[in-house]
């Protein structure tokens, strides 16, 4: 089950983003400055799916960062083109269902399962 968490650190300016976790799914919603969804990132094994009200979408691999490590010891991942199908699997679409049933709005949730069942195999 995919769970919430609420205290997200918020970027400076307008919009905010929501952030679940939960049963192999990382799950962020972006919103504008006037509560208006714009888009979302679904994370699964090594891929992100990234889609945008625009109707931008693309499925990549999130790669394990850069080799030079932060000050902290940490390295940042970053989502790479190559290597990733086109299209995620369809089964990411029943995955996301099972998991945020509970958790996620059904108007998000309906958003987003219309958005896999169309960019899914």
């Amino acid at each position: 089950m995919l769970r919430e968490f609420k205290a997200v650190k918020q970027e400076p300016g307008p919009g905010s983003r929501r952030w679940w976790d939960g049963d192999g799914l990382e799950f962020v919603v972006w919103y504008d400055g006037a509560d208006n969804f714009t888009g979302f990132q679904l994370c699964y094994r090594g891929c992100a799916l990234t889609w945008k009200t625009t109707g931008y979408w693309s499925h990549v691999r999130v790669g394990s960062g850069i080799s030079q490590v932060d000050s902290r010891g940490y390295s940042s991942p970053i989502l790479q083109a190559n290597g990733a199908p086109t299209r995620p699997p369809f089964k990411l679409l029943t995955d996301f269902e099972r998991s945020s049933k509970a958790s996620v709005g059904d108007q998000i949730r309906d958003l987003v399962t219309g958005v896999l069942s169309i960019v899914a195999r």
